[in-house]
């Protein structure tokens, strides 16, 4: 690319998207692409924005912008169950491909943070995510880099990945005399089952018990007998004398 004054630029086509800061931020003036018009020059410098970039002997330059940067990286560091979607303004985006638990190399994301040459945020590791969801941004601080800097980059792999759900038949024992008395609305199913939903599981039990150590072991032992591969139970677990949840847990023993 060539760095022209924006009086010049007229006719030519921008090498990268332009920003301004309005009343709701960070916002792009013209994108990358653009060719550029009488029209917006007055505009580029009513932003403060004198000189541009615009696009010329890319094909003979040893040089990688900063939207090849941001999508070669984030491919590399892409791992199972992600893919990698084009972003504005220098970076790209890493997307779930699947509903389960995300997975991050912290050790990894930290050393390529540390390069100072492009930065990896990502939701935080062991979160639930869902298909399509955004899980990971690469973001590119310089305008431009060599090709050989970037390829150094690309030693970092596999950082951010997607560990599908393995089980997905759920069982919800809620615990508490009061709410099983009816003198309490139950508020905990609704939020569980609204979680079920989003990630794709199947509430296959669902009860409410008084608090009662064998009254919650039964209930447990029972939703595992209607396809229960995990059980949530809720409720009773301070150190009040009437809450029976984690003796009864423990009760259960690891079978």
């Amino acid at each position: 690319m060539r760095l022209v004054r924006v009086d010049d630029a007229v006719g030519q086509v921008l090498g990268y998207d332009t920003t301004y800061v309005g009343k709701d931020g960070a916002m792009v003036l013209l994108p990358r692409g653009h060719v550029i018009t009488r029209e917006d020059v007055e505009r580029l410098k009513d932003s403060g924005v004198y000189f541009v970039w615009v696009e010329g002997d890319e094909e003979s330059s040893d040089l990688m912008y900063e939207w090849e940067i941001a999508e070669t990286v984030a491919r590399a560091v892409a791992g199972e169950n992600t893919y990698v979607r084009q972003a504005r303004q220098g970076s790209a985006w890493i997307m779930a491909g699947a509903n389960g638990v995300l997975r991050v190399d912290v050790n990894g994301l930290t050393e390529l943070n540390l390069s100072g040459d492009v930065l990896l945020i990502t939701r935080q590791g062991m979160s639930g995510v869902v298909k399509d969801e955004l899980v990971g941004v690469v973001d590119v601080i310089p305008l431009s880099m060599r090709r050989g800097e970037v390829e150094r980059l690309l030693r970092f792999r596999n950082l951010v990945s997607v560990v599908p759900f393995r089980r997905r038949r759920l069982g919800v024992v809620i615990t508490g005399t009061e709410i099983y008395q009816g003198r309490k609305r139950d508020l905990y199913y609704p939020v569980i089952k609204a979680r079920a939903d989003k990630y794709g599981w199947e509430v296959v039990f669902n009860t409410i018990v008084p608090d009662d150590e064998d009254k919650i072991m039964n209930a447990v032992r029972e939703a595992i007998r209607n396809g229960a591969e995990a059980v949530v139970i809720t409720g009773g677990m301070s150190v009040d004398p009437t809450d029976k949840t984690p003796i009864a847990v423990r009760s259960l023993g690891p079978g």
